[in-house]
């Protein structure tokens, strides 16, 4: 199992499910949020800021978190740059560090000499009595939290594309190359084998919450093994579901000039199937006393910009129930983007 399996913003949206786990009293948790820097005049980005209701009513805690995923642990150098920077930020009352790599023992001497706290987000694996206590269960991680992902898929699907533009009927072929409006290779989709299945992913995170998928989850119970290795599935249902494609400007060259696709037509059927995927099991822990920050429990989904997060605080038996979908423009980049609160 390795830490590195998540992208760099799936990590920090993770450590950021983990503050609005960990401070009950949170009234605002901000990925990639920007404060100012009167040293530096000007705002700064800080992966995670929390704010707080302090004791009294009053809000003005102002917790900052600085998230980062290297291949070796932090060394001082690296945590006095982030000390630095924290501490030049008035307006923050508590400041910290999350490391995915650990840290050497001089970058902890360093923080500590700064007042900064140290977290690391690492594979969970010590039994949950010595750390979780709230949730009374005896074993790790993985024996007490064993899990499958429930996939809403289609199968024996096909597709149907729209140019209106075409004078006349084309072939189109997964290995059929997809160009931009400049007849350009498209920047995102090489070929159209590569865009069906992102479409098809599309349409399943679409029809989800709708009606009759919601039912037939709640209706028919999905085993978790089947004869002969086959894949684990609920019973299949007709469906066609019409996506429109203008945003993503995707052409097409169908033989007498380059045309956008502006809708495609997905008919087959869809069916619930059991994924056994290895879900992953982290925990933040602080440096170096070892005290349980939050736990995590993530189940990777069919593309690298989402998961599922079940989080868990060890102060409390409830868990967070997250569903994480990043948006394009979050690929490489969070700015400024507010957790739900829940409402008390």
């Amino acid at each position: 199992m390795s830490k590195h399996l998540l992208t760099p913003m799936l990590v920090q949206y993770l450590v950021g499910l983990c503050c609005l786990k960990w401070d009950p009293d949170a009234v605002d948790v901000t990925i990639g949020d920007m404060v100012y820097d009167p040293a530096a005049d000007k705002e700064r980005d800080v992966d995670i800021t929390v704010t707080v209701v302090e004791p009294g009513g009053s809000v003005h805690a102002f917790k900052a978190y600085e998230v980062k995923r290297e291949r070796k642990p932090l060394d001082v150098a690296d945590v006095e740059q982030l000390c630095i920077k924290l501490i030049d930020m008035p307006s923050v009352t508590h400041r910290a560090i999350v490391s995915a790599s650990g840290y050497t023992a001089a970058a902890q001497r360093k923080a500590a000499r700064h007042g900064i706290n140290l977290y690391e987000i690492r594979p969970w694996t010590r039994p949950l009595q010595e750390q979780f206590p709230a949730l009374t269960m005896n074993g790790t991680p993985e024996e007490c939290f064993p899990m499958s992902s429930t996939l809403l898929c289609w199968v024996h699907q096909q597709l149907a594309v729209v140019a209106p533009e075409a004078k006349a009927a084309f072939p189109i072929q997964p290995d059929t190359p997809l160009l931009d409006a400049s007849s350009n290779p498209h920047s995102k989709y090489a070929t159209f084998g590569q865009y069906e299945q992102q479409l098809l992913l599309r349409s399943t995170q679409i029809l989800l919450p709708l009606e009759p998928a919601v039912t037939v989850f709640r209706t028919f119970p999905i085993p978790h093994h089947v004869p002969n290795g086959g894949v684990p599935a609920g019973p299949a249902w007709p469906h066609t579901h019409t996506l429109d494609t203008v945003s993503d400007s995707v052409h097409i060259d169908t033989g007498h000039g380059v045309h956008r696709i502006d809708q495609v037509t997905i008919s087959g059927h869809l069916q619930y199937q059991r994924s056994d995927d290895n879900p992953l099991y982290y925990v933040i822990d602080q440096v170096p006393g070892g005290e349980a920050f939050a736990g995590a429990l993530i189940a990777q989904g069919k593309s690298e910009d989402n998961m599922t997060a079940l989080v868990f605080s060890p102060m409390t038996r409830d868990i967070g129930i997250h569903f994480v979908q990043l948006a394009d423009k979050h690929l490489n980049c969070i700015r400024r983007f507010k957790l739900e609160v829940p409402s008390l």
